[in-house]
């Protein structure tokens, strides 16, 4: 009967403390993880809303194709990542579905198992100027 108790006990405060967030509503107190590779971005680009060093996700498969996203307080964007890779060097076009872009940004870096590092630079399309260089850091989740 006691282990019952105990047990029960240990039930109810359990999902009582499910509820406790601290923050007085229901969002969650931490994001939810986008992608298996997290670090930030710096740099300064409006139509990216970056402006400084924002949190960066890529959702990337073997190949490092897959998604980004980036959060700053600006706002958000994100969008899908094509790769090529050769002898630990990682060349990525970043194309920007939110907000939306027809014109790619790319990014040099390098990779290991764990971690990629390098810069990217934004183009304007239409003049072909370099508008926005920053960097990136990321390490496997």
């Amino acid at each position: 009967m006691r282990k019952l108790i105990c047990a029960g006990v240990l039930l109810g405060l359990a999902l009582g403390l499910q509820g406790c967030d601290g923050g007085g509503d229901d969002s969650p107190t931490t994001p939810t993880a986008r992608g298996n590779w997290v670090g930030t971005i710096t740099g300064v680009h409006a139509g990216l809303h970056l402006n400084g060093t924002c949190p960066l996700e890529m959702n990337l498969d073997s190949f490092f194709n897959g998604q980004w996203f980036v959060d700053c307080p600006g706002g958000a964007s994100r969008g899908e990542v094509t790769s090529v890779t050769t002898n630990n060097l990682l060349a990525m076009a970043l194309t920007t579905t939110t907000p939306a872009s027809s014109c790619p940004w790319a990014a040099v870096n390098t990779f290991t198992l764990s971690t990629i590092d390098g810069s990217f630079r934004v183009v304007d399309c239409a003049t072909n100027q370099v508008v926005s260089t920053g960097t990136l850091t990321l390490r496997r989740r």
